[in-house]
């Protein structure tokens, strides 16, 4: 089974991606346009011959793409490192956050920091069914300095330290959206010594209060917004005794009525009421490297979210890592923050960024865009207004740009297929020889790139695989490289980060400079360090690893293990090393399932295929061994589902009529299996049945986590009938 996984492995030579866009002949004169532009280029290659070679030589670009990033220490059961050493400061004898905080301030001082869109006017959007959307129209971005945000610190970490001397063992839960409040009180916390217990806004009252109550926190800072949610959590969780709020987005909307919290909570202090409420600044923190900076909950994916603790330590030495493994961040960068900064990968983006004196403009997934769904008609989202040159993201999110592109191109006249086929074509091509294409770039991807800014350098994504199709997709028109990287909580963000030179899609790079990666045997899947090439669980070990789980000692000791006289955290993953010490994830020990036959099926491969489909916007594979095959469960792109309906002479727009139609669903099977053949699945990955869900799956709904993965214990617990009953239809259509 080993051996066979290294066929899997993406190659970008045989790019798939517009066989799927662009379909059928074109006419003669279609063709005959095509040719004449391929003359063209070829005249424009031959002029250009020569200052290429003077001033971007391809051949260099080919050097550091394929030059060695990492190697095994001892010999293959030990562990790989990075080629470049191991590290874990930053700045040497910078051994906390806050001491490393205080570095960057005295560097940068005046530069601008964090930046927040000034809101101009809320408008109301009333649909046809009577419910109320709001449309936000922002103006410019309002900067804060280094300085100005090290004095907020000060004010706040001195109010801070004033209430937690209140209480034994002070923690603060910080409940509240991506904004940077949310960043300044974190440094704020650092800075007063106070662990911080982060949790996602979007959970409920319920999920809020056990993680205060196990955690025994006695802070709560949360957003004016989102006050309405924790109506009575200072009842239900007795520990809380100061409730902290940041002010309203809108300084025109009024705050509600806080009688009732101050009825709940010994203290109800505004932001502004903590600064102001010890008027000696706390200039410098008591914390040591050993000492608990947060406890951050997983996004519970396999079951119940784990309070994973993160030293001081850890932090600085993840934030050593990332800011070798990317390398291009410099003071004159922009970042946009939108992704949750409860979740490992947007803190750790944030602050690698600020560790190079880069600026942060703050954003949201409602607002990142003209088309952003909160946006006014009219105006334009956060990427028009501050042009960052970096981003992060999850798959999810790719996933979706490169849907929208494809089907904006396939909508297109056949002309403007063709020639787009044409460019991409050429632009992927002279990118895998090491050749840049900056006429294409400013000609052709221009109006693609504005989608994002125009102005993208790179965009790391995390969180979880990102198919290699829709990462060259992303590479050739954003106009910018798009890299992996790969970690968990339990490893404080990355563990690898693919090198920005590198010119081939689908690895995660190699190990960071604080971490060793070990690949260990894994039998009954058929992977070994020793097979060719190497592969097997990724164990991770460096100073950028939690001690623990909070309160789950089991659990903890299941998976930080000891190996070859070190511990390392055991990640479930299957990794494949390269030659050049790049690591590829290959499988995951979790999502593979062995069916009744015996024959194994990665569900993550197959979700990872199918989900590029442009007909499925979610789905989840589902396998047993005591059945014969795999069934799926599928949100479907609405506006394909409709077009299928059609074909088959289905009028109905209603989603849910579509999703139980046999007619509907057994086209829309058939283009499905279409399109995982194209993808080479096997027989037995393809799943023999589907179901289509009219419901959308969200975090919200808790059938997603922040990162928008998949939560399978809970799909599986909320579609259980469904699924008994696809399989009992294939069997009774096999005994049939």
């Amino acid at each position: 089974m080993g051996k066979e996984k290294t066929k899997e492995v993406y190659d970008s030579s045989r790019d798939k991606t517009l066989g799927k866009i662009v379909k059928g002949e074109s006419p003669i004169w279609i063709r005959l346009a095509i040719w004449i532009l391929r003359v063209w280029f070829f005249i424009y290659d031959c002029l250009n011959y020569i200052p290429y070679q003077l001033f971007n030589s391809p051949v260099e670009k080919l050097r550091k793409s394929g030059r060695v990033k990492a190697k095994w220490v001892d010999d293959r059961d030990g562990p790989i490192r990075n080629v470049d050493g191991h590290l874990a400061e930053t700045f040497p004898g910078k051994n906390t956050i806050d001491k490393v905080w205080r570095h960057i301030v005295g560097e940068f001082e005046e530069a601008p920091c964090l930046g927040t869109r000034k809101l101009i006017a809320v408008h109301e959007d009333k649909q046809p069914d009577g419910r109320v959307f709001e449309k936000w129209h922002l103006g410019d971005y309002v900067w804060q300095s280094y300085n100005e945000i090290e004095n907020k610190v000060q004010r706040l970490a001195a109010g801070l330290r004033d209430l937690a001397d209140e209480e034994k063992e002070p923690k603060v839960v910080i409940f509240a959206e991506t904004r940077a409040d949310w960043l300044t009180t974190a440094l704020a916390c650092f800075r007063a010594n106070i662990t911080i217990v982060t949790v996602y806004a979007t959970l409920g009252e319920d999920a809020i209060a056990h993680a205060i109550g196990e955690t025994e926190a006695t802070i709560l800072v949360t957003s004016a917004e989102l006050l309405p949610k924790i109506g009575t959590l200072g009842k239900k969780c007795p520990t809380l005794k100061t409730l902290i709020y940041f002010p309203k987005v809108s300084e025109n909307e009024e705050l509600k009525d806080l009688s009732d919290f101050r009825n709940q909570f010994k203290h109800v202090l505004s932001l502004n009421g903590v600064m102001s409420r010890n008027k000696t600044p706390l200039l410098e923190s008591t914390a040591t490297p050993a000492d608990i900076a947060l406890i951050m909950y997983t996004s519970g994916t396999t079951g119940q979210p784990k309070g994973v603790i993160l030293l001081h330590e850890n932090v600085v030495a993840a934030l050593c890592g990332q800011n070798h493994g990317v390398a291009i961040i410099t003071k004159e960068d922009t970042y946009i923050g939108y992704l949750p900064l409860a979740h490992i990968l947007e803190l750790d983006a944030e602050l690698t960024c600020l560790a190079k004196g880069c600026k942060v403009g703050y954003s949201s997934p409602l607002t990142l865009h003209d088309r952003a769904s909160k946006i006014q008609k009219g105006t334009h989202g956060d990427c028009h207004a501050l042009r960052p040159t970096l981003m992060a993201a999850v798959p999810a999110i790719m996933d979706r740009i490169f849907k929208a592109v494809s089907e904006e191109v396939a909508a297109s006249p056949r002309f403007m297929q063709e020639l787009f086929k044409l460019n991409y074509e050429r632009k992927r091509a002279r990118y895998q020889e090491g050749y840049c294409s900056p006429f294409l770039d400013r000609i052709v991807f221009k109006k693609i790139r504005r989608l994002l800014g125009g102005k993208l350098k790179g965009v790391l994504s995390g969180g979880a695989p990102l198919n290699a199709e829709t990462q060259r997709f992303m590479n050739i028109c954003m106009c910018c490289p798009v890299v992996q990287g790969y970690g968990l909580t339990e490893t404080c963000g990355a563990a690898c980060v693919a090198d920005i030179n590198d010119l081939s899609t689908g690895t995660v790079g190699p190990p960071v400079r604080c971490s060793d990666i070990a690949l260990r045997e894994w039998p009954e899947g058929g992977y070994s360090p020793f097979n060719d090439p190497p592969q097997g669980e990724i164990l991770i070990s460096g100073e950028n690893i939690s001690p623990g789980y909070w309160k789950q000692p089991d659990k903890t000791k299941e998976d930080f293990i000891e190996y070859k006289g070190k511990i390392y955290f055991a990640t479930g993953d299957i990794g494949q090393m390269r030659d050049d010490g790049s690591l590829l994830i290959v499988d995951r020990k979790k999502d593979l399932v062995k069916l009744q036959h015996g024959e194994y099926v990665s569900l993550a491969k197959v979700e990872c295929a199918l989900l590029n489909c442009p007909i499925v916007d979610n789905i989840c594979v589902y396998g047993s061994s005591h059945e014969e095959s795999t069934v799926a469960l599928i949100v479907p792109n609405q506006k394909n589902l409709e077009k299928i309906a059609e074909e088959v002479g289905v009028t109905s727009k209603d989603l849910a009529d579509l999703c139980s139609n046999s007619k509907v669903v057994d086209a829309y099977k058939k283009k499905l299996d279409d399109h995982a053949k194209s993808s080479k699945l096997t027989r037995i990955e393809i799943p023999a049945a589907i179901h289509l869900c009219p419901e959308i799956w969200t975090s919200e709904s808790g059938l997603l986590t922040e990162a928008l993965k998949l939560k399978r214990k809970p799909i599986q617990k909320t579609y259980q009938e469904t699924i008994d009953n696809l399989y009992k239809k294939l069997r009774k259509s096999s005994s049939s």
